[in-house]
């Protein structure tokens, strides 16, 4: 490297990956970029512009994952999500335990939260944009893999919300004269935050419209909270077709904060919606040191 510049690398998401997946890749992957910039772009046979995973560039302790702001989908949004702290402006500081050798990281390694949300209620949620984005595409987003963990009050317990004992049950489309909305929660960041573990679909509220209530809680083991973001995303339940899009939101766990919460819903292209639409929800944890430590300019 000419003297004044640090080292830097740039590689394709399948360098990354394979690097990754061997003995003690992703370990290595870390020193390497505790002291050199790595930046990890799509791989040539994403011949229709579609999106790298920026999780696993950010995991490995990369500086810069390339992306394709044309394309608004789940990577955009996470992305933008991870990068709304510190202000806004561009930037986010790395967790000191990927900036350091091995053995200090691993006395630096935060400890696994438990992190509570409730989907509390909707309120002047947008229109559905139908074909906009298409929700089979999104990540292990499919209702089999989607449980609530606690049943509100009066919500006559769980189960798949079009069940025939239901009280949520969806419509026939012939039949149908409003929005049917829910909403799908993801915890992203570590690798065994991938999981369906760490994702979970509220209940459809048939006819709920534009100020639906749910009422559901749900418990997320995040493995390491301080690169993991939280994703929602809202959705208009369609039995026949595809599931069309309403608003997403995401932000940084570390820079979630407790309490009753409102959350400000997007458009795919991250731009802010006419009106205030939102999702009132409730975080809580056990832990009384993980959640606020992000700046929380510009969030909620």
């Amino acid at each position: 490297a000419a003297a004044g510049r640090p080292p830097s690398s740039s590689i394709d998401e399948e360098e990354l990956l394979a690097a990754a997946a061997a003995a003690n890749g992703v370990a290595a992957l870390r020193a390497l970029t505790a002291s050199e910039l790595l930046r990890v772009y799509p791989s040539g046979k994403r011949v229709g512009s579609t999106n790298l995973d920026p999780l696993p560039t950010w995991r490995c302790g990369g500086q810069m994952a390339a992306l394709n702001y044309q394309a608004h989908d789940r990577a955009v949004w996470i992305n933008q999500g991870k990068f709304a702290a510190n202000g806004g402006c561009g930037w986010v500081l790395k967790p000191p335990r990927l900036l350091c050798g091995a053995s200090a990281a691993a006395a630096l390694a935060p400890a696994p939260l438990l992190l509570r949300v409730s989907v509390l209620s909707g309120h002047d949620l947008p229109p559905p944009e139908p074909g906009l984005i298409e929700r089979s595409l999104m990540r292990s987003t499919s209702r089999s893999s989607r449980r609530s963990l606690f049943a509100s009050e009066g919500s006559g317990g769980g189960g798949r919300p079009d069940s025939p004992g239901s009280p949520n049950r969806c419509k026939p489309p012939a039949r149908k004269s409003a929005v049917d909305p829910f909403v799908v929660i993801e915890v992203t960041g570590a690798a065994a935050d991938a999981a369906d573990t760490c994702s979970a679909r509220t209940q459809t509220v048939s006819g709920g419209g534009e100020n639906p209530e749910w009422g559901e809680t749900f418990e997320f083991e995040v493995a390491e909270p301080d690169v993991a973001v939280l994703l929602f995303t809202v959705w208009d339940d369609d039995v026949l077709s595809a599931d069309d899009f309403m608003g997403q939101y995401a932000l940084p766990v570390r820079c979630l904060r407790r309490g009753v919460r409102c959350v400000p819903l997007r458009r795919a292209d991250g731009t802010p919606h006419e009106g205030a639409p939102c999702l009132l929800v409730r975080v809580e944890s056990e832990s009384q040191k993980q959640l606020g430590e992000g700046d929380m300019t510009s969030l909620f």
